[in-house]
């Protein structure tokens, strides 16, 4: 689906006629969703919004130090005029806050999902794009306002992230130009990296070190996989956001295709694939009522990990064979 430059005046229309605006993102929020969320904070801020973010799960410990986590509404009560809704390919990724789009009277969905076949009122949807942040970037630089050092900051956070720092395929030579661009407006890059990818605290590392120790391999090591246990977690005492970039580890290594983390919740595991070559592994997370992109997607599903660890497996037979 690709987005329409009328969708941008629409959007700015609704903007404009209105006072009471949410913003919204997925639950367990990663730094595309973050940076996304808070950068069209900042900028409706500056046009004197009444704004609520709703975002179900804690921002992670590498991200705290961008984020006033005040402005993050723990409940809501009130109806609103505009509802945005960021980085989700559906509506269930808003998780416990679904039913705020109930509330609204117009929803704007912006997202780069391929598989987001579009829930709200205005989509604002293109998988051509590397992250969401570089999508919003295209909309409120149609404003012609002129972005802030804070508003920046947090769409550069959201590339950087979501391009695994501009190294994935969605990244083009348009992406290199708006870093640049964010660059020009006072962002800090290397602090940003520092932040980031550099900040791990010891009980966090201690973590991921267990994580990449209990991986198994498959398919002559094409396919790895690992867990995120709740006992990891309480040994280390971290949470299951704190733990992030295990999926990605595992894919550096020189044979393996495809790589796994499955992450154990209260009720039900979260499962994260990862592709190095051909197989697009948002295809196999549809059929298990999940998306993504083809070289990152993920979905949930209600077992427990030896069982899905012999679905997967299944699954990847035929391509692996």
């Amino acid at each position: 689906m690709k987005l329409m430059r009328n969708d941008f005046k629409e959007v700015f229309n609704l903007i404009n006629n209105s006072k009471k605006i949410c913003i919204a993102g997925h639950k367990s929020p990663d730094g595309d969703c973050i940076g996304s969320v808070m950068a069209l904070y900042n900028f409706l801020k500056a046009m004197d919004k009444d704004l609520t973010v709703l975002l179900d799960g804690e921002i992670p410990f590498n991200f705290k130090a961008f984020v006033n986590e005040e402005v993050i509404a723990e409940k809501y009560q009130e109806e609103f005029d505009l509802m945005f809704i960021l980085d989700c390919s559906d509506s269930k990724r808003l998780g416990k806050y679904e039913p705020a789009m109930k509330q609204a009277n117009k929803t704007v969905v912006i997202d780069h999902h391929k598989t987001n076949e579009g829930f709200g009122d205005i989509n604002i949807i293109d998988a051509e794009m590397s992250s969401t942040g570089e999508l919003l970037y295209n909309l409120l630089k149609s404003s012609g306002m002129t972005l802030s050092k804070e508003i920046a900051q947090f769409i550069y956070i959201a590339i950087l992230t979501d391009t695994g720092k501009f190294s994935y395929s969605s990244t083009t030579s348009k992406t290199h130009i708006i870093a640049a661009d964010l660059i020009n407006l006072g962002v800090n890059i290397a602090e940003i990296d520092n932040i980031v990818y550099n900040s791990k605290p010891a009980n966090v590392m201690k973590a991921f070190i267990d994580c990449i120790s209990s991986m198994e391999l498959y398919y002559g090591n094409k396919f790895s996989l690992t867990s995120i246990t709740k006992d990891i977690l309480d040994k280390n005492k971290v949470k299951m956001g704190d733990v992030d970039g295990v999926a990605e580890f595992l894919r550096g290594i020189n044979e393996v295709e495809v790589s796994c983390v499955l992450k154990e919740e209260d009720e039900f595991t979260k499962v994260s694939l990862r592709s190095k070559n051909k197989l697009d592994v948002s295809s196999i997370s549809a059929k298990f009522g999940g998306g993504g992109h083809a070289k990152a997607a993920g979905f949930e599903i209600k077992d427990n990990v030896e069982n899905i660890k012999k679905l997967l497996l299944k699954e990847l037979k035929e391509y692996f064979k």
